[in-house]
């Protein structure tokens, strides 16, 4: 090793980016080495990857971890957490494929490996929670747009007929079995021969947001009035099968057009 110093400070990096520590700040001393031969292109690179992973990291803390609420926050925005967050689970996975190869070259020792599989595992669930995030945003984006249309068909809606209400509740004789859903998947299946379009089975963050427990129900994403969503609720009326239909977003119960099938979710009054 021509530079032992170098090398220490190489070895630095790498254990810092593992780690999510702070990397030392001198790219233009390692860049001047790098062209006067004195330290390989590696040591450069290494100090550039630990440079992004802490930009990337910084913008984690602003964005996902921050104090900025989840409103303020661009539909963009979440995409970016999402790339910085999967940057830096795939810089961390190499970081441990590298040092696992020499830990099986007798180089380290098994041990040197724990430290940088909890890194490993602290990235992927940062990226889990940014992908949450990214979804939420844009079901609330949908729930906006879908507000302004629905906005916009109600004042294009014809003065004598008026616009169609929103949301309509049929409480059938307010039970809704495992049996029920089986034979309506059965029968929606023969009919169309595809699968029903659920969006939500059971319990979903977006339903827990907001304020909804949504267990034992069912969501489809079926505009009431498509071919499929009036026989839908032709059906479930025939069945005496309580639901709900949503014509467009309803702020604080619904994220956009679709057919909740079950009776009303608990912690939550949802007028007609």
């Amino acid at each position: 090793m021509r530079n032992p110093i170098l090398f220490c400070s190489i070895v630095t990096l790498g254990v810092s980016l593992a780690t999510a520590q702070p990397v030392p700040q001198e790219p233009n001393r390692v860049r001047e080495m790098v062209e006067a031969g004195a330290a390989p292109r590696a040591a450069l690179d290494k100090l550039q990857t630990a440079a992004a992973d802490q930009e990337d990291e910084f913008f984690l803390k602003r964005t996902l971890y921050g104090d900025l609420r989840v409103e303020d926050i661009s539909q963009q925005q979440g995409e970016e957490m999402v790339a910085a967050a999967r940057r830096r689970v795939e810089r961390a996975q190499r970081e441990y494929d590298r040092v696992k190869a020499l830990v099986t070259e007798g180089v380290f020792a098994r041990n040197t490996l724990i430290p940088l599989q909890e890194e490993l595992d602290h990235r992927q669930r940062t990226l889990e929670l940014a992908e949450g995030r990214a979804k939420f945003l844009i079901e609330l984006s949908e729930m906006a747009r879908a507000e302004a249309d629905f906005a916009a068909a109600a004042a294009a809606a014809s003065p004598v007929t008026g616009p169609r209400p929103v949301s309509v509740r049929f409480d059938g004789d307010g039970s809704f079995s495992a049996a029920d859903w089986k034979n309506l998947v059965l029968a929606y299946e023969k009919e169309f021969g595809k699968p029903m379009p659920v969006s939500a089975h059971g319990e979903t963050a977006v339903h827990k947001s907001l304020g909804f427990d949504h267990r034992g129900r069912i969501d489809v994403a079926l505009s009431p009035d498509q071919p499929e969503g009036v026989w839908l609720r032709a059906y479930l009326e025939k069945e005496q099968i309580p639901h709900f239909l949503f014509r467009a977003a309803v702020s604080g119960k619904a994220t956009g057009p679709h057919i909740h099938i079950g009776p009303p979710s608990l912690r939550l009054r949802i007028a007609d």
